[in-house]
């Protein structure tokens, strides 16, 4: 069977799945960036990156848990979306210009960026990876994104448009895959 286009892939999880994901994310940085302030300057990017994940995984628990067709797995601390339809499953993180995470790989993180089978999960779903982009400063969202893992690289990485840059009848991405260099 060949392989599916980044295209196919996000209209098969579709706009209001991908919308959401770009919100969750926002909203999440903005309750990071709600704390008060003696506190944040307390806290290293590490517990920044923690925090906002904390408040990414509890935003995603009240726009999917109850959604028919979607499903929460936990392995072994690594959650996961799994959008039944697409046969896509979607981890989420704080993520570089690439679409690629920094933090130290688990496991199952590596089988899950190599495309291996997790146990529980079902056969062969397409992995990809949904967060955000921060700024040089690590105070403001670049941009949502979500992305294809593979491996060490990213095969491809499309940053979800916030609502004051879409528009009706467009898709709501847009490609920003790094084209390599020779």
């Amino acid at each position: 069977m060949p392989e599916q286009t980044m295209d196919e892939i996000l209209s098969a999880i579709g706009d209001a799945h991908l919308i959401a994901f770009e919100e969750i994310a926002r909203e999440a940085h903005r309750k990071y960036r709600g704390y008060d302030a003696a506190i944040l300057i307390e806290l290293d990017v590490r517990a920044q990156a923690a925090c906002t994940y904390a408040h990414m995984q509890a935003g995603a628990d009240r726009r999917f848990l109850d959604q028919p067709g979607i499903r929460l797995f936990d392995i072994r601390g690594l959650k996961l979306w799994h959008f039944e339809t697409a046969n896509v499953v979607v981890r989420l993180k704080k993520m570089d210009e690439d679409g690629r995470s920094r933090s130290y790989p688990t496991k199952q993180a590596k089988d899950f960026d190599n495309q291996l089978e997790l146990p529980g999960l079902p056969a062969a779903p397409v992995r990809l990876t949904a967060g955000y982009l921060l700024d040089r400063t690590g105070t403001q969202i670049e941009r949502a994104q979500i992305a294809r893992p593979i491996g060490k690289r990213t095969e491809w990485c499309a940053a979800i448009l916030p609502a004051d840059q879409r528009t009706a009848g467009e898709r709501v991405w847009e490609d920003v895959t790094r084209q390599a260099r020779f």
